[in-house]
């Protein structure tokens, strides 16, 4: 009986692997395209509160920042429906794609107030920095396990 259990459960593991490794590789994506919000404040706090001697690089911090929260980067990587198909550990809640009305003005909330820490560029100030962790901080609130 095992014996005859033993091809059908390799066959179907087989076959749900694909899904499982576009699922995987989606959520790395994603996790990739967050962690680079995350470097861009945490570079840009750093320098903010005098931590780092690198002003002369806020600009270009500043410039990543409106890069990252773009809408054409983070969109396409919450796109994919991984919920209960991933093999990837992952803190995003499956509520992100059954309200995705929601969790997309979300993505755009951060897009705008990224693209406000690129206009302010060199010049860029905690108050901006600030809206742009609320946004984050929302999201999270919402569409992350705690």
């Amino acid at each position: 009986m095992i014996r005859a259990l033993f091809p059908a459960a390799a066959l179907a593991a087989c076959l749900a692997s694909p899904a499982l490794a576009d699922a995987d590789a989606a959520i790395k994506y994603r996790q990739n395209a967050m962690k680079a919000v995350g470097s861009q404040i945490g570079s840009i706090v750093a320098i903010l509160k005098g931590e780092v001697d690198n002003k002369a690089a806020l600009a270009q911090h500043a410039a990543l920042m409106g890069a990252v929260t773009s809408t054409a980067i983070t969109i396409p990587a919450f796109e994919p429906n991984t919920a209960g198909v991933d093999s990837r550990e992952t803190t995003a809640t499956a509520n992100i794609w059954t309200e995705w009305a929601k969790f997309g003005e979300g993505l755009l909330a951060m897009e705008k107030a990224g693209q406000a820490v690129a206009v302010a560029g060199a010049d860029v100030t905690f108050d901006e920095i600030k809206e742009l962790g609320a946004t984050c901080k929302a999201c999270h609130d919402d569409f992350r396990e705690k």
